[in-house]
Parts: C-alpha cells; sequence; structure tokens
C-alpha cells in the first residue's frame, strides 16, 4: 500500500483523484474517518459520556462545531479524539486493504495528511509525498477557503512537523512537486 500525504493547499487530493481516474483503489481518510465518527456506535458514545448533548446527543449527530471547539482548544482532548478515531481508521484501512489484495490489485492507496502522526505510514510500503512552495499554497487556499494568510501561515507551520516524522519514518519517499505550471500528472508517470 503506498501512503498519499502532504500538507494543506500541496494537492494530495489532485494526485487522488487522478489515481481514481486511472482506475486505482484510494482510501481517503478525512472522508472515511467522517463516516466512521458519524456511524460507530463507541464514538458516538464515547463523544456523548466525555461531553454531553452539546457534542452528541445519545445516538448522535455529532455537532462538529461544539467539537471543534473543545478539541481544538485543548491538545489533551485533541490526543483523546485522536486516538479514539485513529485507531478505528487504522482498524478500517487494515480491512480495506484486504479487500483490494482479495480484488486482485497490485496496488492500493491511502491519502492522509497525518500518515505518520495517525500510524498509518507504518502499514504503507511506501509514501507519496505531495509538495509545493509555500506561497502557491498560500494562494491555492485564499483562493479555495477565503482564510486569511496568516491563518494559512499559521496551519502550513503546524504540519511541518509531520513531514520530519515521515522523512524519520524510514519509508520509501517519493517527492511529487505541485508547484509549477507543469500538470501534476508528468510528476506520477
Amino acid at each position: 500500500m503506498t501512503g498519499i500525504c502532504g500538507g494543506i493547499g500541496s494537492g494530495k487530493s489532485v494526485v487522488s483523484r487522478i489515481l481514481r481516474l486511472r482506475g486505482e483503489a484510494v482510501y481517503d481518510c478525512d472522508l472515511e474517518a467522517k463516516r466512521i465518527m458519524d456511524s460507530s456506535e463507541e464514538v458516538l458514545s464515547a463523544l456523548h459520556e466525555r461531553y454531553g448533548d452539546a457534542v452528541c446527543p445519545a445516538g448522535g449527530p455529532i455537532c462538529r462545531p461544539e467539537l471543534a471547539k473543545r478539541v481544538f482548544g485543548s491538545d489533551e482532548e485533541r490526543m483523546w479524539l485522536n486516538a479514539l478515531v485513529h485507531r478505528m481508521v487504522r482498524e478500517d484501512v487494515a480491512r480495506w486493504h484486504a479487500s483490494c489484495m482479495a480484488e486482485g490489485r497490485e496496488r492500493c492507496f491511502v491519502e492522509s495528511a497525518i500518515l505518520a502522526s495517525s500510524g498509518l505510514a507504518a502499514m504503507c510500503d511506501d509514501v507519496w509525498l505531495v509538495t509545493a512552495s509555500e506561497a502557491v499554497r498560500v494562494a491555492r487556499i485564499m483562493q479555495r477557503d477565503s482564510l486569511p494568510e496568516e491563518a494559512i501561515l499559521r496551519r502550513i507551520r503546524s504540519q511541518q512537523e509531520e513531514e520530519r516524522m515521515l522523512f524519520d519514518s524510514g519509508k520509501p519517499i517519493r517527492v511529487i512537486d505541485n508547484s509549477g505550471d507543469e500538470p501534476l500528472v508528468y510528476g506520477m508517470e
């Protein structure tokens, strides 16, 4: 299994879309983590027990803005939630990967912005790291999300540790530079 990662605005989702168009199997961790959180009785129960009805009434649904207030304001709360959800995503990825192999697929890909810190890099044979210059990333995010530059730079800098962890993982890493005008598909050949 190949991991696809890169910081905000780098273009990792574009790489994943290109692979899907080519018929490759790609597991989108952001999308699947949301599905797991919304459907898992274990998650819903744990959120209700920890935060009460304001975040998650018994049986759901999750009030994401309320959850974000609690989780993004506290390292302890973020680490608690990550421990719960990352474990479940890793288990789901393992089932998905086994299914891909049973289908006879030669390769499959897992896309995650936090491949190393979630524990998913350990499950991968190699990693594709999608990069782009800071200026390009800022411009993309400003256009896409209408965020102020300062907020974008904070997010970019907060993800630098993730990239260092990937290089320290010992996994073979292929860097795909998505900064220029050349179509990204050429960097993936």
